[in-house]
């Protein structure tokens, strides 16, 4: 990973340096800083990687106005498109007529061979992918149509690309070609369906797709274990698929959707019982989206073979083996 910073610079010449690096990790740019934000003191770090032929960058700065010209693209007339994901802050962008306002959360693409505005009005934080643009605007449906345009990370498809996108971030920087190429593949179908994808490129990326959702799925409920709601209906809603869809992501997995959060739910159950300073077990079974303590307790000894206070007394044998079916139920503390 390569990484630039204006902190290694003195302060009259952060900005000077700033505009360099947006050239080199990006494309040409100018970028435009205001009055306000001058005096205030420059700020601004880039950390770049390849991803296949494609390249991810996190990019956190200060507010400022970027434009890319006709003589930025006469200085550099390459063929790319952006997906930049709005991580803090927000950002106004402006390409072929079009103007939309991406929050964090959101995303936006922009096509690096025609004239584009990014106004950000605070301090951001931008998760970016610079993607040969043959690979993204092949797959889209009204290419003209799809760019500024604010795709919301809320829900649907959104949602997927920006929990895929997001999940590269963990990917080994040791990882094979082919793993960054499918990698790499997958996100640019997701963003292109989310966009408005043809016939053709959703039905040849249908199954990349459907692993990048069943991913997206997964890493939702991960990060909403604690909400007692959590379940089908509502992880249906949130990615707007009927619950057939749903329960067809996982046909091939070891666990159903409800399997899969009752063991993660009570993995952290048991990771919490482990620390010596945890609030008793009753606090612990309602921390994680568990609302009847006896019904919990039974879950618990048939997964880990004892109940949760004798766990949390230290009587396990320091594995998590799934035990037999529940004997007695324990009393909670």
């Amino acid at each position: 990973m390569q990484t630039w910073t204006t902190q290694s610079h003195a302060q009259s010449e952060r900005f000077s340096y700033w505009r360099e690096v947006l050239c080199q990790a990006f494309v040409s740019l100018d970028p435009v800083l205001g009055e306000r934000e001058a005096a205030a003191g420059f700020v601004g770090e880039v950390s770049s990687r390849p991803l296949s032929m494609s390249a991810q960058t996190r990019v956190f700065s200060r507010a400022q106005f970027v434009q890319r010209r006709g003589e930025e693209i006469r200085r550099d007339p390459v063929e790319f498109c952006f997906a930049n994901f709005q991580l803090e802050g927000a950002c106004v962008v402006r390409q072929d007529g079009q103007q939309t306002r991406v929050s964090a959360g959101d995303f936006s693409i922009v096509d690096t061979t025609r004239p584009y505005f990014l106004d950000f009005r605070e301090d951001w934080r931008v998760l970016s992918f610079r993607i040969p643009r043959e690979q993204l605007v092949s797959r889209l449906a009204a290419p003209h149509k799809a760019t500024a345009r604010c795709v919301s990370g809320q829900s649907g498809m959104g949602l997927v690309a920006n929990r895929f996108a997001r999940s590269l971030e963990q990917v080994d920087a040791g990882a094979g070609r082919e793993v960054q190429d499918g990698l790499s593949a997958a996100l640019n179908s997701i963003i292109a369906i989310a966009l408005g994808a043809t016939l053709e490129a959703q039905e040849r990326d249908r199954l990349p797709v459907r692993d990048a959702f069943r991913l997206a799925v997964e890493t939702y409920i991960r990060d909403h274990l604690a909400e007692p709601g959590l379940g089908p209906d509502r992880l249906a809603m949130r990615f707007k698929v009927s619950r057939r869809t749903l329960y067809a992501l996982f046909e091939e997995s070891s666990l159903s959707i409800s399997g899969l959060i009752r063991e993660l739910r009570l993995q952290r159950s048991a990771r919490e019982l482990l620390d010596p300073a945890h609030p008793g077990v009753l606090a612990v079974v309602l921390r994680w989206g568990f609302n009847d303590a006896s019904h919990f307790s039974r879950l618990f000894k048939h997964r880990f073979g004892i109940c949760p206070r004798e766990f949390a007394a230290g009587a396990h044998d320091g594995t998590y083996a799934a035990a037999g079916d529940a004997g007695d139920v324990c009393g909670l503390s």
